[in-house]
Order: structure tokens, then C-alpha cells, then sequence
């Protein structure tokens, strides 16, 4: 969440708790590894998120973060690696959800966000903004651009700066904001409003995603307005132009309801994300995840046929 202290108020600051393990058991029973693609089957899941959970058990693992706590390491399934054989299904739902949303925009916090980012704005058909990290400078905040934010790193490198590409902002914006302009080109009065939606590979406790929400809005409305005053300098057009960045969507793989972000997006954005997997629940002894509509599940394990 936002902090009123320091930094100055042109770089904003989050933080991030750590996440502490449930030290209660499982309250169901844990389904083995070998066992799992039966009652994956069987369950209410859609097709994408049975191949994403059948993924996420094959190749993932429980882990504590030096900078977040206890949480899921999926890097070789999400991050270090591309696997369609897991994940296509859901980049397609996902797209779908982002047509149905009218998305204009993706933003998404790299570099651990974007290569699942960068497939769902390619299934989609609409540009992705990478949120880019920098080395925190507390004595100079206007060195960054609009939009950035100051957020602690979940692996434990500390505070880091993320922040869109000014130059790639504007150019992606000023193509919208033109094609919007040619639609109204015989209208008296002109209305755009840039629908953004955020992508991640995770959502835990929602304070990176109401950050890249927040950014979005504050790099829209700079760069429309950029794009606004390229185009009366280059046409004359002196129509009343009204403008407003929405964020209205989100879209993941994995979502930690435990943490219940979903009433924190609700809050911020008044919006319900879109989850491939939603996680009720982490355990440590024995290594499990529990998985809404699904079951619990355990890992599978070293010399545990895959």
C-alpha cells in the first residue's frame, strides 16, 4: 500500500509484507502428484486452467523469498522458460477476457511479468508497455518519468524503481489516440478514453498491481496529452477534446486469493481479475497448494515420475 512519508510525492512508494506460512494443515485431502490429472479432470476448472495447474504441479515447488515470505516457485513453467504445452490455453482465455474488456494497453512489471505479458499481448493483438526496473536514486525523484514508483523486491534485492519507456508510451499512445481521432473526425466534440489493462505473472497480495494500475494512469494521461498536442499542432484542430485513462482489466496466471486481492482490486479499480489458477491456500508440511474449485494438491516430487 501507499505510504504518505517519503519519497517525494512525484515518485510514489508501496510496500510489500512479508508472507508468513499457515501453520494450520490442509483442511482437505491432499491429492498425490499421481493422482492429480484424475481430479483435475474432474474438476469445475476451464480447459486452460487444467493444463496451467497440471504445469504448475509438475514443475513447481513451495519456496520462501528472501523479500516476500513463503510463496510458489513456477519460474520454469512462467519465467525462465516458454511452455505452451501448459500455458497456451490460458493465454487464449485471457485474450478473450482483454476483447471483452475493449483493452486498449497492457502494462506489465518486468522482468518476471513479462514473458507471460508479452504472450498474452501477442494472442491479443495489443501493444504491452514493459514497467522497467532501475536502481532507486532518493536524491534525485524527478530523474524517472511519469508513472513510476518506488516497491520493495519479492526476491530481496531491496527497493527498485519501476517505470515505462517514455518514448515507447508515447508511440503506442499516440497510434491509439489517432485511430480514436479518426473515428470521430466529423464529430463537434471528441471523447477518448484509453482502456489499460495490467498483467503479471502473479498476484499476491495486489500491492504491485494497484501500483501498475496507478502507473498506468498517470502514464496515459501524459502521454495522450503529448499526443494530443502533436495533433492540434499538426492539424489546427481546435475541437473540445476530453480525455480519461480506465483501468479495466487484469489478467494472471496465478492468484493468491488467501490474501483476498481480489477485494483489494475491487477497492481500487472496481474490477474482478482474471485468474488462470486461484490458490486458497500454501502449505509447507507437506509441500501443498490448494486450488479453488480444484482441491489440494501436492508438488510432484524429486524421482517422482512426471
Amino acid at each position: 500500500m501507499r505510504t504518505p512519508s517519503s519519497p517525494p510525492p512525484q515518485l510514489r512508494r508501496y510496500t510489500r509484507p512479508r508472507e508468513e506460512a499457515a501453520v494450520a494443515p490442509p483442511a482437505e485431502p491432499v491429492v498425490p502428484f499421481a493422482e492429480s490429472d484424475a481430479a483435475i479432470a474432474a474438476s469445475s476448472l476451464s480447459p486452460g486452467s487444467r493444463a496451467l495447474l497440471r504445469g504448475l504441479l509438475r514443475v513447481g515447488a513451495v519456496r520462501t523469498f528472501p523479500g516476500g515470505g513463503v510463496g510458489i516457485e513456477y519460474g520454469s513453467l512462467l519465467k525462465t522458460a516458454a511452455r505452451p504445452d501448459y500455458i497456451a490455453g490460458h493465454i487464449q482465455e485471457a485474450a478473450t477476457h482483454l476483447h471483452e474488456q475493449r483493452v486498449d494497453l497492457l502494462l506489465v512489471p518486468g522482468m518476471s511479468g513479462y514473458p507471460v505479458g508479452a504472450m498474452y499481448a501477442l494472442a491479443a493483438k495489443i501493444p504491452a508497455l514493459l514497467l522497467k526496473k532501475s536502481r532507486l536514486d532518493e536524491a534525485n525523484p524527478n530523474a524517472y518519468p511519469a508513472g513510476a514508483f518506488v516497491i520493495p523486491s519479492y526476491t530481496g534485492e531491496g527497493d527498485v524503481v519501476m517505470h515505462a519507456d517514455p518514448a515507447a508510451a508515447a508511440d503506442i499512445v499516440a497510434t491509439i489516440v489517432g485511430r480514436k481521432l479518426a473515428e470521430q473526425a466529423e464529430a463537434p466534440e471528441v471523447e477518448i478514453e484509453l482502456r489499460v489493462a495490467g498483467a503479471d505473472d502473479i498476484i499476491d497480495k495486489a500491492t504491485m498491481s494497484q501500483a501498475i494500475g496507478e502507473s498506468a494512469v498517470a502514464v496515459g494521461e501524459a502521454a495522450m496529452r503529448d499526443a494530443i498536442a502533436r495533433h492540434r499542432a499538426r492539424t489546427g484542430d481546435e475541437r473540445p477534446i476530453r480525455t480519461r485513462v480506465a483501468v479495466v482489466a487484469w489478467v494472471t496466471p496465478l492468484i493468491k486469493s488467501y490474501n483476498r486481492p481480489h477485494e483489494h482490486l475491487r477497492r481500487a479499480f472496481g474490477l474482478h481479475p482474471f485468474a488462470g489458477v486461484d490458490l486458497s491456500a500454501v502449505h509447507l508440511d507437506p509441500e501443498a497448494i490448494g486450488v479453488s474449485g480444484a482441491g489440494t494438491f501436492a508438488f510432484a516430487s524429486d524421482g517422482e515420475p512426471r
